[in-house]
């Protein structure tokens, strides 16, 4: 039976700010000084990204039946390790916006893959995490636990400081 859903109430302490990327998966900041700011390193993630980009080159080349079938079987494989990640982000950021009475506020990355120019070793980098999915996980979550959820516009939201507003791009 699905768990019951808690109203959503306005956020008593202010707003969770969550910097989605590549090199931190995602970074939680808080206005209060005393919470320190959460980083989930994509380190080991892109590791193993890049492992099975490696793998799936080699397989690709071969081109036979039984490659084709393995590389259906990997496409699986990392789209569930891709998932498991995103559940546990969204997870652990719901909890932390919970214990401390604050909503959410994630970036609004739609269309992001239009907007950005990037270079060809970044294009798969960039273009294979399911930033979509993890918001999408943050909200059903968050809605189950009555966390609101904002979605903001990106701009600049890696470069402002959460404490003071300042904006700058060496302050990522």
């Amino acid at each position: 039976a699905p768990s019951p859903v808690v109203p959503v109430k306005d956020p008593v302490d202010g707003w969770l700010g969550v910097d989605l990327g590549i090199v931190n998966l995602a970074v939680t900041t808080d206005d209060d000084p005393t919470e320190l700011d959460v980083r989930w390193s994509g380190g080991a993630v892109t590791a193993r990204r890049k492992k099975n980009q490696v793998m799936r080159t080699a397989l690709q080349k071969v081109g036979t039946k039984s490659a084709k079938r393995k590389l259906k079987t990997r496409r699986r494989k990392e789209q569930r390790f891709a998932t498991d990640i995103n559940h546990q982000l969204s997870k652990h950021i719901v909890a932390q916006a919970q214990r401390t009475g604050r909503g959410i506020a994630i970036e609004d990355l739609s269309g992001i893959r239009d907007r950005v120019r990037l270079a060809k070793k970044q294009r798969a980098q960039v273009h294979s995490w399911a930033f979509a999915q993890l918001r999408d996980f943050l909200t059903y979550k968050a809605e189950m636990v009555g966390v609101p959820v904002a979605v903001v516009n990106p701009r600049n939201t890696s470069r402002t400081c959460s404490q003071c507003g300042f904006c700058d791009a060496k302050n990522r």
